[in-house]
């Protein structure tokens, strides 16, 4: 027969080894939730490393060239998935010159097959003899560098400027010209630098 004293030992013991039991688990969640949250921090490490490096690049403003569009130290996000050049569009183009280490920003203003024409006397540029409405600039298109008008644009490559027309070394330049879209790095869609400028680029 088991006495009254040998089943409270028994009682005890199996208390004894639930306490434990509860400890090992408990210690086991902990150890869980901390792997679980590891992870979740590798992940969002690699997901951000994947979106900026393939999705979305960082990029700063140097010189005075899209004033008063963008202005010098602005912060930009920019991007290059699935981008088809058109006219407009604010782009980040890779130097041609490859010992040039700066990258240049600058408007797409014609793409492949269209023609460009600036009277420079009036400050107006034409594309396919269509008067640009461009009041994006900072004063009219006077500065000529020497490439000769109109132009058509050859396939693969855009025609572009910067809005600070009269300060700006492009396309009109014929140590630039026409820009092969293989150099672009990526479109401007959105300033996040200053804090009280952060929207969408125009």
């Amino acid at each position: 027969t088991i006495t009254k004293q040998g089943r409270y030992t028994i009682m005890e013991e199996n208390t004894s080894n639930q306490a434990q039991n509860s400890d090992i688990n408990n210690k086991a969640k902990r150890i869980n939730e901390i792997y679980e949250y590891i992870e979740t921090i590798v992940f969002a490490v690699v997901t951000a490393f994947l979106i900026f490096t393939f999705i979305l690049r960082p990029a700063t403003v140097s010189g005075e060239s899209m004033l008063p569009t963008l202005h010098h130290g602005e912060r930009l996000v920019i991007s290059k998935l699935f981008y088809i050049p058109k006219s407009g569009d604010i782009v980040v183009f890779a130097h041609p010159n490859p010992q040039e280490e700066k990258a240049l920003i600058k408007r797409v203003i014609a793409t492949e097959g269209q023609t460009v024409n600036i009277n420079f006397e009036t400050g107006e540029v034409f594309v396919d003899e269509q008067l640009l409405d461009e009041p994006y600039i900072l004063e009219p298109t006077m500065l000529d560098e020497g490439t000769e008008f109109p132009l058509t644009v050859p396939e693969g490559k855009v025609f572009v400027m910067g809005d600070n027309r009269n300060n700006s070394n492009d396309s009109r330049s014929p140590e630039i010209g026409t820009f092969d879209t293989k150099y672009i790095i990526g479109r401007c869609i959105f300033r996040f630098y200053p804090f009280d400028k952060i929207g969408a680029v125009d």
